[in-house]
């Protein structure tokens, strides 16, 4: 059976890990002591070192500690390794990986568009994006994707995903945050615009800090999204403050 290795056990990574454990072997790590996080999700824990030196080594961490992890990583990668990260944003993470990890691994990033909450349902259906960028084994992996785990892939560039994703993402989490923290309430006169409303502050109402930096400073795209929209609230609340 294929050895994955997930650096990386967060959230994302267990809830990853359950679904990949249905179909190979699969150790993981983390920074921190998750050891009984990883029996209840059926993988093995292991040193950083065993985890690095699978067929295939997937990185879960934040952004910010990323190239930090890589460096540590590249000596135990295997020859020929297929190595991928998970980060919601590719510009950044590929351009480290292809910088610090070995000529001789392979490199395909990804970003699964659903996460626990989104997915506690069920991931058939779902989207990831793929994005290839030193691999022979790209079929591999879609084929894995599309045809066991049954999402829907994407390929992208890591630009064309950074430029989507400015909007897609960036600047929906941006508004579902505030009113998060808005604290917007339930209400018995609820439209269906503000139950959408409530439904997304509610998606991002457990994501951490770092994964909404991650999503909103490691994409080169985001500011300007950010600021033509903070622009336009202006720009609409001085047109209902004259009329």
């Amino acid at each position: 059976m294929t050895e994955i290795g997930i650096i990386g056990f967060g959230q994302f990574g267990q809830f990853m890990a359950r679904h990949l454990a249905l179909f190979f072997d699969v150790t993981v790590c983390d920074a921190a002591d998750r050891q009984i996080e990883a029996e209840k999700s059926g993988v093995s824990w292991r040193q950083f070192e065993t985890v690095a030196s699978k067929e295939i080594v997937i990185f879960a961490v934040p952004l910010q500690a990323f190239e930090a992890v890589l460096n540590r990583a590249a000596p135990f990668l295997q020859p020929h390794a297929l190595c991928l990260d998970v980060c919601s944003v590719k510009l950044k993470p590929v351009e480290m990986m292809l910088a610090q990890l070995p000529e001789s691994v392979e490199i395909i990033g990804t970003h699964p568009l659903f996460g626990p909450q989104s997915g506690q349902g069920g991931i058939e259906g779902l989207r990831i994006a793929l994005c290839p960028v030193r691999t022979t084994q790209t079929a591999r992996v879609r084929n894995f994707l599309a045809d066991q785990l049954k999402l829907n892939v994407f390929e992208k560039s890591p630009e064309e995903h950074d430029r989507e994703m400015a909007h897609v993402q960036a600047l929906t989490h941006f508004v579902a945050r505030a009113l998060d923290e808005l604290h917007v309430e339930e209400s018995e006169l609820a439209t269906v615009s503000y139950e959408e409303l409530m439904r997304a502050a509610r998606l991002v109402s457990e994501d951490s800090w770092e994964l909404f930096q991650t999503i909103q400073q490691g994409n080169p795209f985001a500011d300007a999204k950010r600021r033509a929209f903070i622009e336009k609230l202006i720009e609409l609340e001085n047109r209902v403050s004259k009329n």
